[in-house]
């Protein structure tokens, strides 16, 4: 059967039974289909213009597997299974390493490291001095201001650093450099706050604001060596009549055996040197009798603290009236005029007596000399600004005083933003000699310098005059005297001692 008579109806009519003028048999039925079907293939092939070639399937990546080939034999498959497994411990092994050392490296970066120091010391620093109170408000703000300017020029250098190859380096050591100096300054601050809370005592006394009322400070000086607890003998007795406002500072100098009664041991009568041995307040108790004042505060010296303090200052300048050798200084002799001393030097010098014709009352006058040398090194920038916590740390454990912490503090700030020049000028009381039955000595009788009234008013009419602000001047024979006063030998072209010094 030919294509062209193919019908396919005859399927649906095709008897598979054995009778009939039109059965035929299955197999060439399928046959003549089968020949229908490639008859109809080959009439698509020819009527087609161009056969379009069939892109060849891309061939699938063979996935890495780690199972050997089959065509290995059995010890090479365990042999290129062991050197698969030592491959990938090494790369493990190299993996970690890089992992663990970029986390050391980010952790342990100098810079950022050196970064959170600085600036943790920085904090410490401006903090301590807020807390310590001796700067100025003014000075304190541009001090912050200044190191956070310098902060934000150095540190990015020092990270980051520059153009230039030096500059990462240099950065790091002006880094190290502000540290140091962050860290000087925060010890000067805590030595400042450790010594004052350790030398301070209450005191029911004191003025309400030191750096603006006037007032009084005893200063007693015990003739001991070593710890400021040691008694001894009040050997050096002076009282010291502030005025911050007019800056006048006037040293009042008792003579050790000055005749003085005593209001803590019933009204009886010693010499001002014994009360060392009863104790601070007998001594500023008498002379608050004495000269009808009240001591605000006292300070209580030895022979160490003298010594101690003029040599943590760099020593002291101190005019002498005479040349002569010390007794307590061999080998040394002291020029007539100004001289450059050191502790021992200077200490040598205020307890010398026996080379002068007036002898106790030279000695008063050398003290006076000392003690105003050792006022001006204390009170100059140089010594407030680098010597301070020095001089505080040397002397921890050689003074004692009423003042507290926060008023000597007010002091010092005041003497910096002010910078003071302090008219300072100098009386002593003078009196007469006997020898008299004494309480320090049992009732057994022993020399006194017995008081002269003319000298102790005249005294308590200077220190009231100070305590008012009302200005002192010195007559042409040296007197102290105040000004405006009518007094034989008063002149007004006196010269004022201390003043504008």
């Amino acid at each position: 059967m030919s294509y062209d008579d193919w019908n396919p109806d005859d399927f649906l009519d095709f008897d598979y039974g054995d009778g009939g003028s039109q059965s035929q048999s299955k197999d060439k039925y399928n046959d003549e289909y089968s020949e229908y079907l490639a008859s109809r293939k080959a009439e698509k092939v020819q009527d087609s213009p161009q056969i379009k070639r069939e892109k060849p399937a891309k061939k699938k990546k063979k996935k890495f597997s780690s199972k050997p080939h089959t065509t290995h034999s059995p010890e090479e498959r365990a042999a290129l299974k062991q050197a698969q497994q030592e491959a990938y411990s090494r790369y493990t092994s190299n993996y970690d390493k890089k992992v663990n050392k970029a986390k050391k490296t980010k952790v342990r970066k100098p810079s950022v490291f050196l970064t959170r120091i600085y600036l943790g010391i920085l904090a410490v620093f401006v903090g301590s001095m807020a807390v310590m109170d001796v700067l100025p408000l003014v000075w304190l703000m541009v001090l912050i201001v200044f190191l956070l300017f310098i902060s934000a020029l150095v540190l990015p250098k020092m990270r980051r650093g520059g153009k230039k190859r030096a500059t990462k380096p240099l950065a790091t050591l002006a880094c190290l450099l502000l540290m140091l100096v962050y860290v000087t300054g925060t010890a000067y601050a805590l030595g400042t706050l450790s010594f004052l809370s350790s030398t301070s005592v209450d005191n029911d006394k004191h003025v309400a604001r030191i750096t603006k009322n006037p007032f009084n400070v005893v200063i007693t000086g015990m003739d001991v060596d070593g710890n400021i607890d040691e008694e001894g003998r009040s050997d050096v007795n002076m009282v010291l009549t502030v005025n911050p406002n007019t800056g006048q500072l006037l040293m009042t100098s008792i003579p050790r055996d000055y005749q003085v009664f005593l209001s803590d041991k019933d009204g009886a009568m010693d010499k001002l040197t014994h009360t060392g041995f009863y104790g601070v307040q007998s001594t500023t108790g008498a002379e608050e009798a004495l000269l009808d004042m009240t001591a605000n505060y006292y300070i209580k010296v030895n022979f160490s603290t003298v010594e101690k303090f003029i040599d943590a200052v760099g020593g002291v300048d101190v005019y002498s009236e005479y040349e002569f050798e010390p007794v307590k200084y061999k080998g040394w002799t002291v020029k007539e005029g100004m001289n450059h001393m050191d502790g021992k030097q200077a200490l040598a010098f205020a307890r010398e007596r026996k080379a002068f014709d007036s002898g106790d009352n030279q000695r008063i006058k050398n003290q006076q000399a000392v003690f105003e040398a050792m006022f001006k090194k204390a009170t100059s920038s140089k010594t407030m600004l680098l010597n301070y916590n020095r001089v505080l740390s040397e002397l921890k454990d050689y003074v004692e005083m009423s003042f507290s912490s926060r008023e000597v503090r007010s002091l010092v700030k005041m003497q910096i933003s002010k910078n003071l020049k302090w008219s300072i000028y100098k009386n002593t009381l003078v009196g007469g000699d006997d020898t008299q039955p004494l309480y320090g000595t049992g009732g057994e009788y022993a020399y006194v310098m017995t008081q002269d009234e003319e000298s102790i008013n005249h005294a308590r009419e200077l220190i009231q005059a100070v305590l008012e602000g009302t200005p002192l001047t010195k007559d042409s024979e040296g007197v102290v005297q105040v000004q405006g006063a009518e007094s034989e030998g008063e002149g007004e072209d006196g010269e004022n001692e201390g003043e504008g010094e």
